[in-house]
């Protein structure tokens, strides 16, 4: 027969029904796990074992709140993240009805980035013909032994200039193109997750 379970019960009944007897009408107690795994109940909670979580109780013994243990900054962080993902699986839910529902979203979201492309692409290929014309423009009063136009030259430089703005332009919608269809291949891979697990 093992003595230290059942003198561990008696001391930790002792304790609470001789709080209980001694606490005042309207008085709260507190009980919490001392270092020796003993529920002890007091009428204050010692500093040191704040971080492990305690109960208040009324004095007839009910429950009226418990603090939980304090989380370590690997738990908190941890619980932080759940957190935020099922917060993040709350609005993915909300938002779509299935996993065609997120291709739809997608195909209809690149088509918008994909025509802004196609007019840039256009833009630069006219603006390309015109520096080019431009260009021939200059070289033939070179060609005639006449010096070219500052105007012309700088008309050349302006038009440059905008397909260089062009091709910034269409490169970071070609990058945001690449962030799409990344975040629309999560969102389809987490919907599936989740519609699995039920």
């Amino acid at each position: 027969m093992q003595i230290a379970p059942i003198v561990r019960f008696l001391v930790t009944a002792f304790l609470l029904f001789s709080s209980l007897a001694n606490a005042a009408s309207g008085q709260v107690l507190y009980r919490y796990t001392d270092e020796q795994g003993i529920l002890v109940l007091n009428e204050r909670v010692p500093p040191e074992y704040v971080a492990g979580g305690y109960e208040i109780l009324n004095h007839s013994g009910r429950v009226l709140e418990v603090v939980p243990p304090q989380l370590s900054p690997e738990e908190f962080e941890a619980q932080r993240q759940q957190e935020a993902q099922e917060e993040a699986d709350r609005k993915l839910l909300k938002r779509y009805n299935s996993v065609a529902d997120i291709e739809s979203a997608r195909k209809r979201k690149l088509a918008i980035v994909e025509q802004d492309m196609a007019i840039m692409r256009s833009n630069i290929s006219s603006l390309g013909r015109q520096i080019a014309q431009e260009e021939a423009g200059a070289a033939r009063t070179q060609r005639g032994g006449r010096e070219v136009a500052p105007e012309l030259l700088q008309r050349i430089a302006d038009l440059q200039k905008e397909v260089s703005v062009l091709r910034e332009r269409l490169s970071r919608r070609a990058d945001e193109a690449v962030s799409i269809n990344d975040e629309f291949d999560k969102a389809a891979t987490r919907y599936a997750e989740i519609m699995a697990k039920r």
